[in-house]
């Protein structure tokens, strides 16, 4: 168990329908079955669910926001930018 990775594994003779202890937060948690992006959806309001095949599978939910990447994207271009524009500056100057 971690914060941001929950892991299940599940053995079954047909398909079923699972339900997860856990609060439904579509934002940032995507689910795998075997390594393979799952849907699931919610049910009783809170709760999430999903429908697993038969046989023996490894379930992972994985917290994994666009915004957070989004975010280090424009902080990664934000400080390449404060050390360019000084960097430019030095050069211009230099070349008076």
């Amino acid at each position: 168990y971690k914060p941001n990775e929950l892991k299940y594994e599940s053995e079954t003779n047909i398909e079923q329908l699972v339900v997860f202890s856990d609060m439904y937060y579509k934002e940032g948690w995507n689910a795998y079955i075997d390594g393979k992006l799952s849907p699931y959806f919610r049910v009783n309001y809170v709760l999430r669910a999903m429908v697993v095949p038969s046989g023996k599978h490894e379930i992972i939910f994985k917290f994994e926001p666009t915004v957070v990447k989004k975010g280090n994207t424009v902080t990664l271009i934000s400080y390449a930018l404060l050390l360019l524009i000084p960097i430019g500056w030095f050069f211009i100057d230099k070349k008076k």
